[in-house]
C-alpha cells in the first residue's frame, strides 16, 4: 500500500488515501473513496527533484503521492515507463551536456545573433525614431556634458561649408547635420547620433588643427552614420529596451538608454573598419589622401598619452594596424587639397 494526498478537484478538501495495484487497476482506497482506475487512463507528471508526483485520474481529480521510491515501485509492477525525456533528465551527465549546450547556444546569440537582429532593426528603423533619439540625446547633454562652441564663428562656417561640399562615395553629398559644441569632460572628440547627426567638439578641431585632417575624421563619422553603427550599438546594448520598442511600440526605454550608451560604448572593430574603409573612399573621391586620417588618429594617440581628455580614442580606439591600413591605402594618392 502506498500513502497519496486525494483531490478530488472540485473543492479545496485534502484526504488521505492508499494506493495499490490490482492486475492492470489503480485502487484508491480512503474514507468514502473506493476507487479502481484502469491504468491506462492515468496522466502520470514527470519527477521534477523530489518535489511530490501528481497522479491524474480525470475530471480534475488526482492523488499526490511525496513517497518517490515507492511510486516508482507501483509503476514498475504495473509495467509503466517514464518518457525518455523524464529519463532522461534525471542522468547527471545528460543535465551537464544539456547545461553546457545552453551556454553555448547563449554565447552564440550573443555573440552572432544579437549584432545580426540589431543590425536588421538599425536598417528598418523609422527615421522618425532616428530623429527622436537623436533630439533626446541633445536634450540631456545640451548645457551639461555640451556646451556652446567657442569657435569662432567664421572656422565654424569654413568647416562646415567644406564639409557639405563632399561627395559621398554612393553620390551626392551629406545630408548630415555638423553640430559643433565644446565640452572640457569629452575633450577632443566627436561622435554620430542616431539620425546622422555628427557633434564635433572645439577639443577635437584644436587638437588636430589642420582642416583636411578634421574632414578626415568626419569622413570616418560619416562611414559610421552611413552604417547606423551608432543605432545599431543602442540597439545591442539596449536589446531588452529595443525589444520593447519593436513589440509594443514604447520607445520611451530606449529614449532613456540613448545618451549614456551612445557617449560610453566603444565601436566595434568591425565598425570601425568598415568606418575607415568609407571615409578612405570618400576621402578618395575627393582627391584627398586616406593617409589624412591616420595623420589625425596619430596626433590623438599621442595626446592621449599626455591628456586624458584625448576622448575621442575612448570611443573610436585606433591601432596601428588601422593607422597603417589608412596610410597604404593612400601611397600613390592625390595629394591633399
Amino acid at each position: 500500500m502506498l500513502s497519496a494526498h486525494f483531490f478530488d478537484g472540485r473543492s479545496t478538501r485534502i484526504q488521505v488515501v492508499q494506493l495499490s495495484l490490482v492486475a492492470n487497476d489503480l485502487v484508491i482506497v480512503g474514507n468514502g473513496i473506493d476507487l479502481r482506475i484502469p491504468f491506462r487512463n492515468l496522466v502520470i507528471d514527470e519527477r521534477l527533484g523530489r518535489a511530490a508526483r501528481k497522479i491524474h485520474l480525470g475530471d480534475g481529480a488526482f492523488c499526490e503521492v511525496a513517497d518517490l521510491a515507492g511510486l516508482d515501485t507501483l509503476l514498475a509492477a504495473a509495467g509503466h515507463r517514464d518518457g525518455r525525456v523524464d529519463r532522461l533528465q534525471r542522468r547527471m551527465s545528460v543535465a551537464v551536456l544539456a547545461a553546457l549546450i545552453c551556454v553555448g547556444l547563449a554565447a552564440a546569440a550573443y555573440q552572432w545573433g544579437l549584432p545580426w537582429l540589431a543590425a536588421v532593426g538599425a536598417q528598418t528603423l523609422p527615421p522618425a525614431v532616428s530623429r527622436t533619439l537623436t533630439n533626446q540625446t541633445l536634450k540631456v547633454l545640451d548645457g551639461k556634458m555640451l556646451l556652446p562652441s567657442k569657435l569662432p564663428e567664421d572656422r565654424q562656417a569654413a568647416i562646415t561649408t567644406r564639409f557639405h561640399a563632399l561627395r559621398l562615395p554612393e553620390g551626392g553629398t551629406p545630408r548630415s547635420t555638423l553640430l559643433f559644441r565644446n565640452s572640457p569632460q569629452l575633450g577632443a572628440n566627436a561622435f554620430t547620433l542616431p539620425d546622422g547627426t555628427i557633434v564635433l567638439l572645439d577639443g577635437l578641431v584644436t587638437l588636430v588643427g589642420d582642416d583636411d585632417q578634421i574632414l578626415a575624421v568626419l569622413a570616418h563619422e560619416l562611414g559610421h552614420a552611413h552604417g547606423r553603427h551608432g543605432v545599431q550599438m543602442l540597439l545591442q546594448s539596449s536589446a531588452i529596451a529595443a525589444f520593447w520598442s519593436f513589440y509594443v511600440g514604447d520607445i520611451s526605454q530606449l529614449l532613456a538608454a540613448a545618451p549614456t550608451t551612445l557617449l560610453q560604448a566603444k565601436y566595434s572593430r568591425e565598425f570601425e573598419q568598415a568606418a575607415d574603409d568609407y571615409g578612405a573612399d570618400l576621402l578618395e573621391a575627393n582627391g584627398m589622401r586616406p593617409a589624412l586620417l591616420a595623420d589625425a588618429l596619430t596626433k590623438l594617440e599621442a595626446e592621449h598619452g599626455k591628456n586624458s581628455e584625448a576622448a575621442y580614442l575612448a570611443s573610436h580606439p585606433p591601432t596601428e594596424e588601422r593607422i597603417r591600413s589608412l596610410r597604404q591605402h593612400g601611397q600613390g594618392d592625390h595629394p591633399a587639397q
